[in-house]
């Protein structure tokens, strides 16, 4: 589990948008997969001081809780750096310092429901069983206009216990009246200089798209020869639900809910794209589908 500089990114535009403050949840405590020159360069770039970063290194606050640690800062470290917010751990045990102790294939306590105003989840959702449990369970725990953000497997990575479309998380947003819900995938290809800092190619995606004739699967299944995420915001509104279940896109019929519709009010919140779009040459789309719109390089 791990905070990279690509959710980095995200969370530092979502913060400009609308300040993180109150209760920051974790869930689980994450590595941060970002090294000091890429954490200036990141925090430069958003207009924040760096000198946060600089007393962390000086005096060698590193992180001694998590497994895969390298001399990085600490996560609740790194968001003390950006945002006032309280920062609050959850995991199914105490094993890295979580204070809310939780199965998240269960149901979470009505205690919990309603308590964060923000929710991390570093790619915990490919590592267990239920994941339905898991994303009520997030949307449960968030108060009136709180906000989630998952990144994710949606392709085959090593170690992935599942992996997740854009739509699963899309449909289930949108059917659910969250506010808003916005959908990016990345995908990298070339080397970075460590197995979790690397260099991506961003898009957006969206519920439609143009059927061509003579598609063809396996061309486009290869298409992705890299490694790919899903990345999504989302904000939960007072008439928010969580309990709904959503069909996918091709089995839906006048007798079910056509969640789709809800991309064009997304589509009208103010929420900025997480990186000003590129003018780029034109490139061959994720599976070869216009779902995807590309945004940059080098995210």
């Amino acid at each position: 589990m791990g905070l990279n500089k690509q959710t980095l990114k995200i969370l530092l535009k979502e913060n400009q948008f609308k300040k993180i403050s109150g209760k920051y949840l974790s869930i689980g405590r994450h590595t941060v997969n970002i090294d000091y020159d890429n954490l200036l360069a990141i925090f430069r770039r958003f207009g924040l001081s760096t000198k946060c970063i600089d007393s962390l290194y000086a005096n060698q606050q590193f992180d001694e809780l998590t497994r895969h640690s390298n001399r990085t800062v600490l996560d609740s470290d790194l968001l003390n750096c950006f945002s006032d917010a309280e920062y609050i751990c959850l995991d199914r045990s105490d094993y890295e310092g979580a204070t809310v102790i939780q199965d998240m294939n269960a149901p979470v306590p009505k205690e919990l429901h309603g308590q964060f105003d923000f929710i991390y989840n570093g790619s915990c959702m490919d590592n267990l069983f239920d994941p339905f449990t898991f994303i009520k369970n997030t949307s449960d725990m968030l108060k009136s206009n709180g906000r989630v953000l998952h990144i994710e497997a949606a392709g085959g990575v090593p170690g992935a216990y599942l992996m997740y479309s854009p739509e699963w998380f899309f449909s289930y947003y949108a059917i659910n009246e969250f506010l808003d819900c916005k959908v990016y995938v990345t995908i990298a290809k070339g080397k970075g200089n460590a197995n979790h800092i690397y260099d991506t190619e961003l898009y957006a995606w969206q519920p439609f798209y143009t059927r061509n004739e003579g598609y063809k699967i396996i061309d486009a299944s290869k298409s992705i020869n890299g490694l790919m995420h899903v990345i999504v915001i989302a904000e939960k509104g007072e008439s928010s639900t969580s309990h709904l279940t959503p069909i996918q896109m091709q089995y839906l019929d006048d007798d079910t809910v056509d969640w789709r519709s809800k991309y064009y009010d997304f589509q009208k919140t103010a929420r900025p794209l997480p990186y000003k779009k590129q003018k780029t040459e034109i490139m061959d789309l994720p599976f070869h589908s216009d779902h995807y719109i590309h945004l940059a390089s080098k995210f």
